[in-house]
């Protein structure tokens, strides 16, 4: 690895912090990863395997998309005009 110092604006260092933190890694590692985005370099597939293996299972105890829809809506269209006697 090849020490160099950049200058960074307020803003871009406190994302930077911020993923850092989220990641829980350096700042240097997230530089160093978001270099090899926009280079090409690196293992890109390997990287978004990690974050997929990373996050399965996160809304493992969350109800499937047409309960959530369902509890979310309440009753449907007809049912509502039934209920007004319409």
């Amino acid at each position: 690895m090849q020490r160099t110092q950049i200058y960074l604006t307020a803003d871009q260092g406190a994302r930077i912090a911020e993923i850092a933190r989220d990641l829980s890694v350096s700042k240097a590692e997230v530089i160093r990863r978001a270099l090899d985005r926009v280079l090409g370099t690196g293992d890109v597939e390997q990287e978004d395997r990690a974050v997929i293996a990373a996050t399965s299972g996160l809304l493992a105890d969350y109800p499937d998309w047409p309960d959530w829809l369902s509890e979310v809506r309440g009753q449907s269209a007809d049912e509502r005009l039934r209920s007004l006697g319409l």
